[in-house]
């Protein structure tokens, strides 16, 4: 038994008699006369009954029309129930954000995401940038907001704000405020990241350049350990901004400019060929953007934008 069996069958019912119901259904008499003969030796009961008025339902018949009614009421709701789905369903866009991006703009920026991007569901994933690339080319994730992502991969990139780098050291450590030296910098007691990282790459490039050699005194691949370190006055380190914010205007860290050469990074909108498709939703575009104005207000003098992801 099928849903058009018994949607002839009631529209047999409600019409009265077979040739109403036939013109109603577009087809012959003699066909629907022929499906509920069908439907009734299926079933095995007889379902009308018949006479020169035009047809009545047996029990059977009430029985099943009773029911037909209901079913038609289920598959109705459901229709509209999926196809509303349908409509309001979201595509899922994950983003790779890197940590001190994400203490800049906050949950701000997911609240922003939830009210300008309708139809776009955003998931985001924190990682260092290097961890984010290569997701990225894993298709583990679609975009990334990544810094000095490295020309050699397949993915595309798209420059968008540079990014001043800081020396930091504790409160009482012996250094100045204001701007200190690079060869002085690299000549403390440095906690940095491994040489996958974009910071320990800015550091050892400038280092070449003026070939003096780098004193790390920890390598570690965390950074509330390296801002720990730092606070207690063990080491100083070399950091965005955003990744000591908090700690700066608490007290706990001092925040030095590093000058002869400065030192920054770049941050890239970073995507793969097979993925370009999520970057062409003209309100993500908007949206990324708005991100990285966003991020550059809150940075200050130690960011511009460069870049623009909406513009051709």
């Amino acid at each position: 038994m099928n849903l058009k069996q018994i949607n002839n069958f009631m529209k047999s019912v409600d019409a009265g008699n077979m040739t109403k119901a036939a013109e109603q259904l577009h087809v012959s008499q003699t066909a629907l006369g022929l499906q509920i003969r069908n439907l009734e030796t299926m079933l095995g009961v007889e379902l009308l009954v018949r006479h020169s008025r035009g047809i009545s339902m047996t029990d059977a018949g009430r029985l099943l029309y009773e029911r037909g009614v209901e079913i038609m009421r289920l598959v109705d709701e459901a229709r509209r129930d999926v196809s509303a789905f349908s409509k309001s369903s979201q595509q899922v866009v994950s983003m790779g954000l890197t940590p001190s991006t994400i203490r800049m703009l906050g949950a701000d920026f997911l609240v922003s995401a939830h009210s300008e991007l309708p139809g776009i569901s955003l998931r985001v994933v924190e990682e260092l940038s290097f961890i984010l690339i290569d997701l990225l080319m894993r298709d583990e994730i679609d975009i990334a907001l990544a810094y000095d992502a490295s020309e050699n991969t397949s993915a595309l990139r798209m420059p968008l704000m540079e990014e001043r780098l800081f020396f930091i050291t504790a409160p009482g450590a012996p250094f100045p405020k204001g701007p200190v030296p690079f060869n002085e910098v690299i000549a403390s007691n440095l906690a940095l990241p491994g040489d996958r990282d974009n910071v320990w790459h800015a550091v050892h490039r400038a280092a070449r350049n003026s070939t003096l050699p780098v004193n790390i005194r920890f390598s570690i691949q965390s950074l509330e350990m390296i801002k720990t370190l730092v606070e207690q006055g063990h080491a100083t380190s070399i950091v965005p901004y955003g990744v000591v914010k908090q700690k700066i205007e608490e007290g706990k860290i001092v925040a030095h400019p590093i000058e002869n050469p400065e030192l920054g990074r770049t941050l890239y909108l970073i995507e793969t060929p097979g993925r370009l498709s999520v970057t062409r939703d003209a309100k993500l575009k908007l949206f990324i953007d708005r991100l990285v104005d966003t991020l550059a207000e809150r940075l200050g003098d130690g960011a511009r934008v460069i870049g623009r992801c909406s513009e051709p």
